[in-house]
C-alpha cells in the first residue's frame, strides 16, 4: 500500500522525473533499456492510484493506440495468443471515470466508448462545425482589446498569469457568450467555481469531509460543481443563438450543451490554453538567437500565415499542455516499437498511459527531436504531435483552440511591441526545445506538469515598442 501511495505522489509531483527514474531502475536490471523519456522511445510500469499502469513514450505505439479503431494494421500492437485483435482493444470510460465522472458527469463524450461515443461525437462535430469561423471575429476583438490595454510599453508582466486572464475571457466568451466587463458577476462566479472544482479534483486527499469547522478540498470542489451546473443550465437556456455561436445549430439539445460547457469552460481547459499561449509567445518573442517576431514582420501575409502555423504546430509538439491520456486494455496485448526482443506484455484490465511529452521527442520519428525548429511543419509530410490526441478521440475543440492561439499571436504581432526577458531556468528551456535536457531533475524543479504543463515560477517580461 505504501509503495503504491509513494508512486502516486511521486508521479503527481513530476511525471517526467518519475518515469525517468523508473526507467533508470529498469536499466540497472536489463541491459540496453532506455534511460530517459525525453528523446527516447520507452515503456515502464508503475502502480498509480491503485492501478497497474504501463506508461508509453514511443511515438509509434502512442499513434497506434490512439488510432486503434481506425487503422487496418497496427504495427506496434499484437496479440500474444493469436493473430487477431478484438475490435475494441482499448476503452476510455473505465480509465477516466475514477478521475472525471464525479466532476464532469458520465454522459460526456470524454467518458464514452464504442457506438455511443461515435454517435454522440458526430452530433457534436455537426454542432461545432462552423464554430471556429463564427467565433473568429469576437476572439480577435477580445484579444486586440486585451493586448492594447495590458501589454503597455514600459510595463513588466508575468506572462503566464497575464495570458491566463486572457484565456478565461476567450473561453467564457466563446462557449457562454460572457463578457468579463458586461457580465462581471456571473463571469467571476464561473471562474472562481471552476478553480474550486479543479482543486477538489486534483487534491492529494481525495476524501469528502463536511464538518462544522472543516471541509476537505474534494467536498468544496463537489459543491462548486453543483453551483456551476445550476449557473450553466440557467445561463444556456436563456441565451439567444444570435449572440452565442455554440447554440446556432440544434444537433444537440441545450441540456447536453450545458453539461459539456462544464468541461469546455473548466479550469483544466483554461490552464491548457494558457500553457499553449505562453509557450507560443515565448517562442515568437523570447527565443535566444532567433527573433521570430522580426522574421514574421518581414514576410508577406500569405507566407507569414504558413510560418506562424508551423510555429504553432512545433510548439504543440514540444510543449503539449496536457502531458498524456489514458486507456484501459480489454485483452492481453504485446507492445513493440520495432526494437529487438519479445516486446512488452500488457495484461487485460491494465491501463496504458500515453506520455505525449516523450512521444513527441522520439528521435526515431523526428529529426533533431529535442530542438525547436520553427519551419519543421512548413511541409505537410511531417507527422504532428499529440497535443489534441488523435483518432476518434481527437479533442473536439482542437480547431477552435488553434484558431484562438493563431489569432492571439497575430494580434500580438500587429501591436508593434517587443517582449524582453529570458527564462533562466533550465527546465523551461528544455520544455520549449531551446536546449537539450541534462536530466529529468530540471523538469521536476522548473515545471508543473499536472494537470497542465507550465513554468513553476513567473516568466517576467518587459514590454517595449518595436524599434
Amino acid at each position: 500500500m505504501f509503495t503504491t501511495l509513494n508512486q502516486s505522489l511521486a508521479f503527481h509531483q513530476s511525471p517526467e522525473a518519475f518515469i525517468s527514474s523508473r526507467l533508470q531502475e529498469l536499466s540497472a536490471k536489463k541491459s540496453g533499456s532506455f534511460l530517459s523519456t525525453i528523446g527516447e522511445a520507452s515503456i515502464t510500469e508503475a502502480s498509480i492510484l491503485n492501478r497497474q499502469v504501463h506508461i508509453v513514450s514511443s511515438y509509434r505505439i502512442c499513434r497506434d493506440i490512439l488510432k486503434a479503431d481506425d487503422l487496418q494494421t497496427l504495427e506496434s500492437i499484437t496479440s500474444p495468443s493469436s493473430n487477431v485483435l478484438g475490435s475494441n482493444i482499448f476503452s476510455i470510460g473505465p480509465a477516466y471515470r475514477q478521475l472525471m465522472k464525479d466532476w464532469f458527469g458520465e454522459q460526456n463524450i470524454l467518458l464514452e466508448d464504442a457506438q455511443v461515443h461515435t454517435q454522440h461525437k458526430e452530433a457534436w462535430k455537426r454542432q461545432t462545425a462552423s464554430l471556429p469561423a463564427d467565433l473568429e471575429p469576437q476572439i480577435r476583438r477580445i484579444a486586440r482589446e486585451f493586448i492594447t490595454s495590458t501589454f503597455l510599453p514600459g510595463k513588466k508582466i508575468d506572462l503566464y498569469e497575464t495570458l491566463k486572464t486572457l484565456a478565461w475571457r476567450l473561453l467564457l466568451s466563446a462557449f457562454l457568450a460572457l463578457d468579463a466587463d458586461e457580465n462581471n458577476d456571473i463571469f467571476e462566479k464561473v471562474e472562481q467555481a471552476q478553480e474550486e472544482l479543479l482543486r477538489g479534483q486534483f487534491s492529494l486527499f481525495p476524501v469528502s469531509i463536511n464538518a462544522l469547522f472543516f471541509q476537505s478540498a474534494r467536498s468544496r470542489g463537489l459543491r462548486a460543481r453543483q453551483l456551476l451546473q445550476q449557473i450553466l443550465s440557467k445561463h444556456i437556456q436563456m441565451q439567444n443563438p444570435a449572440r452565442c455561436p455554440l447554440l446556432r445549430r440544434t444537433e444537440v439539445d441545450r441540456d447536453d450543451i450545458a453539461n459539456h460547457c462544464l468541461l469546455f469552460t473548466s479550469s483544466i481547459a483554461n490552464k491548457a490554453l494558457s500553457s499553449l499561449l505562453t509557450a507560443t509567445m515565448m517562442n515568437i518573442f523570447l527565443m535566444p538567437n532567433q527573433n521570430l517576431a522580426a522574421l514574421l514582420a518581414t514576410q508577406p501575409e500569405e507566407t507569414r500565415a504558413v510560418t506562424l502555423r508551423s510555429i504553432l504546430l512545433e510548439t504543440e509538439r514540444l510543449s503539449p499542455p496536457v502531458v498524456g491520456v489514458m486507456r484501459r486494455v480489454e485483452e492481453d496485448i504485446v507492445l513493440k516499437d520495432g526494437t529487438a526482443g519479445k516486446g512488452h506484455m500488457v495484461s487485460n484490465g491494465h491501463d496504458v498511459w500515453l506520455y505525449f511529452v516523450g512521444a513527441a521527442r522520439d528521435e526515431s520519428v523526428f529529426k533533431d527531436a529535442q530542438k525547436f525548429h520553427f519551419d519543421r511543419f512548413m511541409s505537410d509530410a511531417t507527422p504532428h504531435g499529440f497535443a489534441f490526441a488523435a483518432g476518434r478521440k481527437t479533442c473536439l475543440g482542437n480547431d477552435t483552440v488553434r484558431m484562438m492561439v493563431f489569432v492571439v499571436a497575430e494580434e500580438m504581432l500587429k501591436a508593434n511591441i517587443e517582449l524582453r526577458g529570458e527564462p533562466q531556468s533550465e527546465g523551461v528551456q528544455v520544455w520549449l526545445g531551446w536546449k537539450a535536457t541534462t536530466g529529468p531533475q530540471a523538469i521536476a524543479k522548473d515545471l508543473k506538469q499536472l494537470p497542465c504543463q507550465r513554468p513553476r515560477l513567473p516568466v517576467w517580461v518587459e514590454v517595449s515598442e518595436t524599434r
